[in-house]
């Protein structure tokens, strides 16, 4: 292409069926190369095999974004707008569809071929009559040409789907409604094809020969027909006259309602147009006499967009891609996917640290081009082009051949159904975009060769798919008007959820999600789903409202085990909890069926669950709340904040063990605050009785699960306090502590170390009353003795059992639970005496050297009454340790008999039998005998 000719560009005008697509054919064969570009893969793919049925394969290309056929002496080019090549120097060059330049999305690119695109010797400007004052103005030098249509269009009224004439195209704007139509033409008259501008051009001619062949004799299409796709259509029948433009739901032009009804009717057959129904009230006069007589508005202006930006740095990219036009007839295009996905990248911070490079920022725009055929979106898609774009500015520069490889196998799957293929190709065609780039990857013909041979196998299972579905077999519901866009049939809702549209079930409405009738067939279901979205807009927008404005009995908390906590509305989740920013502010994510309501409807809904979850929190876990406030209060003292904050985490309880050095180091002022929140600070655990509640219990494990991101645990039954076994998580939730073989709730097992204390306490109080067999000693040592054994009560104390077999504690569980509490049985266990030898810490625990048989009972520590350690004396506390085979010196000894040196001494008296030790010198003088 040159930017200028010494031969007058030629504008060629008009409606459809004037032959501008074929005289433009005829002109660029007849010169020695050229090249013509078109809106269309499918397009280029049609005049392609034109072509080369004129000039052999051998002379003539095909270059598309996604395709690429170049023989080495092709001098024929034919390809979309965008993938030819600018630089090339040919003697023809086409522009199709020019009209296209006031498209928002790609209109740049037609308005700059307009401008700049010329060949060597000669131009050709196809497109509507409403350009004609456009190109007079941005081409002053171009010839208007203004050809007639052939034949007649004329308007036919309106008529019933199953009334349509045969040959007929049906035109709908979405998949939904284009699956919906020919699941209904199944019915009526056994099939029909379909063509949509996503298929890829193999599936979509196989569609068009069966409709050719008149294996069919219906074509359901999206307005990718409208483009120049030649077909033998007699009428054109449009299901809905407004469509989606990537922006908003709007009414088509008159311009476009004529680019799609004149392709009916072909050369110098006579064609007509129509409506199925009466879609948003039918075609007005107005519309009707434009389009019969191709009266269209005039283009005002076309889109434009700096087609030569700098690559001095990424700032200086963006200025002149943002630099406005400089003719009154241009205007600045809106924000494209590609641009969109440059300004996402340039807030990273790689991208800004190289943004001063060349080389780096002429390849970010360079990959930017990457079509979005997953219509994933700008943010989403952007992470494929950062991730090309690193491969592009490192090391060699190509990108990595493991990565393509291993996408490419992911894709290599020829099952499933339509949407799931047609999904695949879409991500194919990706892969045929950077496999065609010689520059990007290497060995790209290879690469090449694999992504097409994918792409076919992929097209080839997409049409059966769409045979068989839509093809000799036939439905089992009826849904009549169903290209119908917000269409008032009646819809009716039972009390059980049954929808019926026009007295037909079509399925059911639990809350917001629909589900399609359990009798319909699997290949039915698209159908219904697309005819309840269109149906029940105003019945979920009626509900979105009692949701958003109704009151807390209709809601509700899903914690079912081994499921994501969830937010029901009358027992339909609507929403799940997840991670949030503190444990007691859970983020809540809408479920998608919410997802099709009107965006302020959603957040009415949003900010109403939040304020439910708020509520529930006050109501059932106010503790937790109130915990989780103060510890994020800067006013409450550090070590207690780092408490609560532990406390917090852990569900609103926690073992004592875990932060013992935290309690300890709490000041006599700070420890008051954890009592004002009503904390017990037990033996063994830290926990707040209100958070032991069923209802809190259930919160906490909901709000647990979402902080986790993991499933309910299952939790024991309400009201148990012992469980042999169950989930640990879920115990752990619910208040309960391992001992022994079974688990017991906290505050029963707190409950059970107040009564052991108090047993201690009341043994360690002085008897008031005489103890039996108080005498005076006697001389009679024997006797004294004797008599002091018998009356002394037994070491340690006693503690009673009814409350834990109140609980329902096995005597091994109670055992293991008194010594976790410090408490250590003595003596034989039948006697039930304790004794306490207190809390140690787990560095404190050693093991004991164990003393030899003869001298165990002699190195006995001595004890109180009631079983408690009692410290030796301080003179003895540094003493030596004796030989081996002697007793400690601390130890109890025999009275000594009398020194006959010393005969006018008194013998010394033995121990008082009223004396609490005058028992253990029993049984040390017991265990010496034997």
């Amino acid at each position: 292409m040159t930017s200028s000719s010494s031969q007058p560009v030629k504008a060629v005008l008009g409606p459809t069926n004037t032959g501008k697509t074929h005289l433009a054919v005829e002109r660029l064969t007849a010169h020695s190369s050229g090249m013509i570009g078109f809106p269309l893969r499918l397009l280029a793919r049609e005049v392609y095999d034109r072509v080369v049925a004129i000039k052999g394969a051998a002379q003539v290309g095909l270059v598309t974004g996604e395709e690429r056929i170049l023989p080495p002496d092709a001098r024929y080019l034919l390809g979309t707008m965008e993938a030819l090549p600018v630089e090339r120097d040919v003697a023809f060059v086409g522009i199709d569809e020019a009209q296209l330049g006031a498209d928002p999305e790609r209109g740049h690119v037609f308005t700059d071929r307009l401008l700049r695109a010329r060949g060597r010797e000669e131009t050709m400007v196809l497109g509507s009559a409403s350009i004609r004052g456009l190109v007079k103005g941005l081409v002053p030098e171009a010839e208007i040409i203004t050809r007639p249509r052939f034949s007649t269009l004329s308007y036919a009224g309106s008529s019933k789907l199953s009334r349509l004439p045969k040959r007929s195209a049906i035109v709908a704007f979405s998949a939904e409604e284009v699956y919906a139509i020919a699941e209904m033409l199944r019915r009526f008259s056994g099939g029909a094809a379909v063509v949509m501008g996503a298929l890829s051009p193999k599936t979509r001619n196989a569609q068009v020969a069966m409709f050719e062949a008149g294996e069919v004799d219906y074509l359901v299409a999206t307005d990718a027909i409208g483009m120049g796709l030649n077909l033998d259509v007699q009428h054109v029948a449009f299901a809905s006259l407004q469509k989606f433009d990537g922006r908003r739901l709007r009414r088509l032009t008159v311009s476009e309602m004529a680019q799609i009804a004149g392709r009916a009717g072909r050369h110098q057959q006579d064609g007509g147009f129509g409506t199925v129904g009466l879609p948003q009230g039918g075609f007005t006069p107005e519309e009707i006499h434009a389009i019969e007589g191709h009266h269209f508005p005039p283009l005002a202006s076309l889109f434009w967009r700096n087609p030569t930006p700098g690559f001095g740095s990424l700032d200086q990219l963006l200025s002149d891609l943002a630099q406005p036009p400089n003719q009154p007839m241009l205007r600045a295009a809106p924000e494209a996917v590609d641009i969109a996905v440059l300004k996402h990248l340039a807030g990273d911070m790689e991208v800004r640290a190289r943004g001063g490079d060349f080389d780096a920022v002429q390849r970010l725009w360079d990959v930017c081009g990457l079509p979005d055929f997953e219509q994933l979106g700008a943010e989403h898609h952007s992470r494929t082009v950062f991730k090309l774009w690193q491969w592009r500015t490192n090391g060699d520069g190509m990108i990595d051949p493991d990565w393509f490889a291993r996408r490419l196998a992911r894709l290599n799957d020829v099952e499933g159904d339509i949407d799931q293929l047609a999904s695949r190709i879409a991500a194919v065609r990706t892969l045929c975009f950077i496999a065609q780039r010689g520059d990007w990857i290497a060995g790209a013909a290879g690469w090449t060769e694999q992504t097409q041979a994918l792409e076919s196998r992929l097209s080839d299972a997409l049409h059966a798919a769409l045979a068989q579905r839509f093809v000799d077999r036939r439905l089992a519901l009826l849904l009549r008007d169903a290209g119908q866009r917000g269409a008032a049939l009646p819809v009716a809702v039972g009390a059980d959820g049954t929808v019926a549209v026009d007295g037909e079930a079509i399925g059911t409405l639990k809350g917001f999600q629909f589900k399609v009738d359990p009798v319909a067939k699997a290949s039915d279901h698209r159908m219904l789903l697309a005819a309840a979205e269109k149906h029940l807009r105003a019945e979920l927008a009626r509900r979105a409202t009692a949701l958003a404005e109704g009151d807390d009995s209709a809601l509700s908390l899903i914690a079912e085990p081994g499921t994501a906590p969830r937010l029901a509305w009358h027992g339909h989740a609507i929403a799940t909890l997840a991670r949030g920013p503190t444990f007691v502010q859970p983020a809540i994510q809408i479920d998608p069926s919410l997802r099709r309501l009107e965006l302020h409807q959603v957040q009415a809904i949003s900010e109403r669950l939040q304020r439910f979850v708020a509520e529930q929190l006050a109501r059932h876990a106010g503790p937790l709340a109130a915990m989780g406030e103060a510890a994020g209060d800067l006013f409450t003292p550090p070590r207690v904040r780092a408490l609560l904050a532990a406390l917090t985490d852990n569900s609103g309880t926690i073992g004592r063990a875990a932060v013992e050095d935290q309690l300890n180091a709490l000041t006599p002022e700070e420890r008051p605050q954890l009592r004002k929140l009503g904390f017990t600070i037990g033996s063994l655990d830290l926990f707040h009785p209100l958070l032991l509640k069923p209802e809190a219990v259930r919160w906490r494990a909901a709000l647990t699960a979402a902080q986790q991101g993991a499933p309910v645990p299952a939790l024991p039954p309400h009201g148990a306090v012992l469980q042999k076994a169950g989930s640990h998580a879920g115990l752990v939730i619910a208040g309960f502590r391992r001992c022994a073989s079974g688990w017991l709730r906290i505050d029963m097992a707190e409950k059970l170390a107040r009564q052991a204390h108090a047993a201690r306490m009341q043994a360690a109080v002085p008897p008031t009353a005489p103890l039996v067999g108080r005498d005076d000693h006697h001389d009679d040592h024997a006797n004294d003795e004797h008599e002091g054994v018998s009356a002394a009560p037994p070491p340690g104390f006693v503690i009673d059992p009814a409350l834990a077999t109140s609980l329902g504690l096995d005597e091994e569980t109670r055992r293991a639970l008194l010594g976790s509490f410090g408490f250590r049985s003595i003596g034989e266990p039948a006697l039930q005496r304790w004794r306490w030898s207190g809390l140690r810490k787990a560095a404190e625990k050693r093991p004991r050297r164990k003393p030899h048989p003869r001298h165990k009972s002699a190195e006995a520590a001595p004890r109180t009454a009631n079983g408690e350690t009692r410290r030796p004396p301080a003179h003895q506390a540094k003493g030596k340790r004796g030989k081996p085979d002697q007793p400690r010196i601390d130890a109890p000894r025999p009275p000594r008999p009398p020194r006959p040196d010393r005969a006018d001494r008194q013998p010394r008296r033995g121990p008082s039998p009223n004396s609490p030790f005058a028992g253990l010198a029993a049984l040390l003088a017991e265990s010496r005998k034997d």
